[in-house]
């Protein structure tokens, strides 16, 4: 008989009256399921990584309330790309991590579901119409860190009533 690998040893240790194959292949399958969860949040974004760094250039998954990693595969998620959110119809929220510094152009274009954001201290400058047409959007808090925020960033935002801008922007 081949001996069992060292995970289904750890998680299901020698079999005890009461102690089906069942419940050990329960347990098990619940722990292989936490160990891919991240994997599977990661698979959600295409990125790049770029000296230590990633940036996310695509999100891929189904939308709802979207999260974005600080880290991926051990490296600091630093940016959102050009378009990397654009025409996410169903993304209803997004939270962006403190390791972001910088947003691109067309960022969140078309996120028409998308209701309120808010940018963290970390961000340094918002690209070109980064909401463009989120026609949902009502209220959108910028961090402190913010400089620059590039033109046409609120274009069509329809349902917008309140941005906080802070006093740390100068462009």
């Amino acid at each position: 008989m081949k001996a069992a690998s060292p995970i289904v040893r750890a998680t299901c240790p020698k079999t005890m009256a009461g102690y089906s194959r069942t419940a050990c292949a329960t347990k098990l399958w619940r722990l292989l399921l936490l160990l891919t969860l991240p994997a599977t949040v990661q698979a959600q974004f295409n990125y790049t990584t770029n000296s230590g760094t990633i940036t996310i250039t695509k999100y891929t998954g189904p939308g709802g309330a979207v999260t974005i990693p600080d880290t991926i595969n051990g490296l600091p998620v630093t940016s959102i790309g050009d378009h990397a959110f654009d025409s996410c119809y169903n993304m209803t929220s997004v939270t962006i991590p403190n390791s972001i510094t910088s947003i691109g152009w067309f960022a969140f274009e078309y996120c028409t579901h998308l209701a309120s954001v808010t940018i963290p201290n970390s961000v340094t400058n918002l690209g070109v119409q980064t909401f463009c047409s989120c026609t949902s959007l009502t209220s959108v808090t910028i961090g402190n860190g913010v400089t620059s925020i590039d033109g046409w960033v609120f274009v069509d935002c329809t349902s917008l009533t309140s941005v906080t801008i802070p006093n740390s922007v100068t462009n």
